[in-house]
This record gives C-alpha cells, sequence and structure tokens, in this order.
C-alpha cells in the first residue's frame, strides 16, 4: 500500500470527515482499498456509496474508519495539490525556453501531466505515458484528453519533440480510445516541416481514429526573440496562412460530408493572417478547443452582436481604453465602433505591441505589464483601462511578467480592469463602471 497517500488541508464543520474525526494533516492512504496519489484518484473511488477510509493521523497512527457517501455525497474535505508531472521532452519548438527573464514563474514549469490535461485542457505529448497510466486513465475515466501529435511520422515527431527515438504513439492512442477515452488532437504547424503532404497525413491518420478521436486543432508556431531555437524555423506569413487555408477547407468539406462535423480545426490566426473570415459557428461545432485560439474570434464577434441586441441601455457615457494584441485589434476595434455608436461611448481600443516577448507575439492573451505601460503612458486613456482578461493568470492573477492589475493602476493613476471570461461579463463590466 502507498505509504505517501493525500494530505488533508482542512475539513468542514457539519460534515461526514468531521463526524468520522478526520483532521487537517491527516493523510488518507487508501480508499476501499484502493491507493490514492492525488486529488483525482479520491474524488472517483469516494464517487462508492459505502467507503473505507485508510488514514495517518498527525501522530503518526494508522486507523480505518466507516462513512456512507449517498448519492454523490461530499465527504467535507480540501486536499493538498498533486505534484506536476514534468516534461521530459526536448521539443525544438519548446515556449518555455523561449521566455525571457522576468516572467512569472509558474510559466517556467514543463508540465506533461495527464491529470491537468483531464482537468484544464492542458496539452500532453503522452511521451511519459507508461502502461499503468493508460490503465488509470481508463479505470477512472479521465476524459477527455488533450494530446499533442504535432505529426504521426514516428521520426518527425521524434525529432520534433526531441527524442532520440520514436514512440509508439499509436499504440497508446488506440489503448485509450478502445477503453472508451475521446481525445482532441493538436498538431502546432511549422512551416517546411510538418506542413504540406506530412500535415495531410498526419490529418488523416488521425481522422481514421474517429471518433475516439473527436478533433484536430492546426495551430500555428509561436517565436519569441528569446531563448536558443534548436533548429531554424520559417514564421507563419500571410501568403503561408492562405494556402493553408485552402488546403484544409478541402479536407472539412469531407469530414463534414461523412461525419457531420469539421473535425480538422484551424487557429483563428490563420485566418486573420491570410485576410479570410473566420468561419461561422456552425464549422466549430462544440468548440473543443476554444482555448487553443480555435473558434474564439467567431464566439466573441457573434456574442457581441448578441449582447448589442439585448442590451437595452440608451446612453453610457463611457471614456476609457482597452488594450489588446495586434492580432485581435481589428477584430474588437469594429466591435467597439459599433458599441460606441449604439450607446454614444467614447471608448478606444489601444494596440499593444509586445515587445516583451518579441513582434511576432501577437495574441493578447500574452500581453506584458510594461508593454502596457509603456504604450499608454503618453496617451489619454480616459477614465478606465480595461486589459484583456486571458493576459491574466488565473491562480496568480499577475500578467506574464509578474504585474499585477493594481501594479498597472499606481502606475497609470486610474482604475485597471480585467475585461472578463465571457462577453456578457464584458458589458457588465461597462454597467458596473458607470454606477459605480
Amino acid at each position: 500500500m502507498s505509504k505517501q497517500g493525500i494530505r488533508i488541508l482542512e475539513v468542514r464543520k457539519g460534515s461526514a470527515a468531521e463526524a468520522i474525526g478526520l483532521q487537517a494533516g491527516d493523510q488518507i492512504l487508501a480508499v476501499n482499498g484502493r491507493d490514492i496519489p492525488d486529488e483525482l484518484a479520491l474524488r472517483f473511488h469516494l464517487s462508492e456509496e459505502h467507503i473505507l477510509l485508510c488514514v495517518r493521523h498527525n501522530n503518526g497512527v494508522e486507523v480505518n474508519l466507516h462513512t456512507e457517501l449517498p448519492d454523490g455525497a461530499d465527504l467535507g474535505i480540501t486536499v493538498e495539490e498533486f505534484r506536476t508531472q514534468t516534461c521530459n521532452n526536448r521539443c525544438l519548438f519548446c515556449f518555455v525556453d523561449q521566455l525571457p527573464p522576468g516572467v512569472r514563474p509558474s510559466l517556467r514549469v514543463k508540465d506533461d501531466d495527464y491529470r491537468l490535461s483531464f482537468l484544464h485542457g492542458n496539452y500532453v505529448t503522452l511521451s511519459n505515458v507508461l502502461q499503468k497510466d493508460l490503465d488509470r486513465i481508463i479505470d477512472q475515466r479521465l476524459s477527455p484528453l488533450y494530446v499533442s501529435v504535432h505529426s504521426t511520422d514516428p521520426g518527425l515527431r521524434a525529432r520534433l519533440l526531441g527524442r532520440k527515438k520514436a514512440e509508439d504513439l499509436d499504440r497508446k492512442l488506440n489503448r485509450l480510445i478502445a477503453g472508451g477515452i475521446q481525445v482532441h488532437a493538436q498538431v502546432v504547424l511549422l512551416p517546411g516541416i510538418n506542413d504540406g503532404k506530412r500535415l495531410e497525413k498526419t490529418v488523416h491518420d488521425l481522422y481514421r481514429l474517429y471518433p475516439g478521436v473527436q478533433s484536430v486543432a492546426i495551430v500555428p508556431l509561436g517565436l519569441s526573440d528569446h531563448g536558443m531555437p534548436k533548429d531554424r524555423f520559417s514564421p507563419v506569413t500571410p501568403e503561408f496562412s492562405r494556402k493553408l487555408v485552402r488546403q484544409v477547407t478541402r479536407w472539412q468539406a469531407m469530414f463534414r460530408r461523412k461525419t457531420g462535423r469539421t473535425f480538422a480545426y484551424l487557429g483563428d490566426e490563420f485566418y486573420i493572417q491570410g485576410g479570410k473570415s473566420v468561419p461561422e459557428k456552425p464549422h466549430y461545432d462544440d468548440f473543443a478547443q476554444i482555448e487553443d485560439g480555435v473558434g474564439m474570434v467567431r464566439v466573441f464577434q457573434d456574442d457581441f452582436e448578441k449582447e448589442l441586441r439585448r442590451r437595452k441601455w440608451l446612453h453610457l457615457s463611457l471614456h476609457g481604453t482597452l488594450v489588446t494584441g495586434r492580432l485581435f485589434h481589428p477584430t474588437l476595434h469594429r466591435c467597439i465602433e459599433r458599441f460606441n455608436r449604439r450607446y454614444g461611448s467614447h471608448l478606444r481600443v489601444c494596440m499593444v505591441e509586445n515587445r516583451f516577448l518579441g513582434g511576432r507575439i501577437t495574441v493578447a492573451g500574452l500581453l506584458a505589464g510594461e508593454d502596457i505601460l509603456r504604450e499608454l503612458k503618453s496617451r489619454n486613456t480616459g477614465d478606465f483601462i480595461v486589459v484583456p482578461h486571458e493576459a491574466i493568470s488565473r491562480a496568480e492573477g499577475i500578467l506574464i511578467d509578474d504585474l499585477s492589475l493594481e501594479d498597472l493602476s499606481q502606475r497609470l493613476g486610474k482604475p485597471v480592469y480585467a475585461g472578463g471570461r465571457t462577453v456578457g461579463e464584458f458589458f457588465r463590466l461597462l454597467f458596473l463602471v458607470v454606477s459605480g
């Protein structure tokens, strides 16, 4: 039996845990005879009604405690976070290796943990997943998983991941799918390396695993101005983007005829760089890979129109500045112009160039506080400033360069807000600014 277990941080008053004598600092070693290495395993095994806990108390004494949890009742504890499984690859394009000094510490962690994939949609390569891990994923139904594939050619994938030997990705995917696990795959596209015919092979190899593989996101390589690249890369250009859109559109039409789904989705950046309109909402089906920048612009545009029609405000006397990156600037500018005309406001949209990471990084979610300060210090920003919600870390509440909204507010001398996770939250923020 595992002697490490999982440590209890808090026991809620009146809970089942308190009733059987659990206290903060105790360690749960097993549930119904099954080892408990982390919170995911604990949650899974606590779904049973009759619970036998093997617990090590603070004084080192191990005891067995029994409780009943009918109908999915909660035990009533908060437990420690698990230690993240770190990446043992040396990917040619690893973004962590491209980070400059001064980034928030959490960005330095190279995670490759299937538990984070299940919980938060983080992408894993499966390269360090062992047979016992595959068995656990299937047994505990940790589905869906988000898998960085990049190429289904074993030799090319090994090169991209910086591994000396090719691994049997196909065997792992088939094992997961046979066990009822759904997979969303990702291809980070490197012009001249895994594009063209190689991309065609990858997408169609994954399509043969449908519906086990539910979707493939094809997203552009991100290149900062820092780090030591392990290879020479060609950047994504407008012409490359247009050619890619034409190529993938043909596959998408075929997939939709056969399955009713697009299956292979392009990142928004390819459409914007190529001067193409992002597809309409039905194209993205269930938006399974929106956090990877696939369909995010479409959702924003549609939700913005919906909010404009729904909100019945007659006049909003707003004078403020909205900050965004170069990629999203045209979209946000058009939407805010409509907002201003509709409500008589005077909002401005300010495009911030990413000097912290480099000019080739154009997404709003990687804007640095110092770049925002540099761009706004000589501008008339009005009464308040709104920065992209996705640029603020969920856990720490700071931007990529370790500055917080409070830091920005103090240095700019006016309120600075995060824009909200959704367009609805953004509109509510504007209403609160007016009423507050």
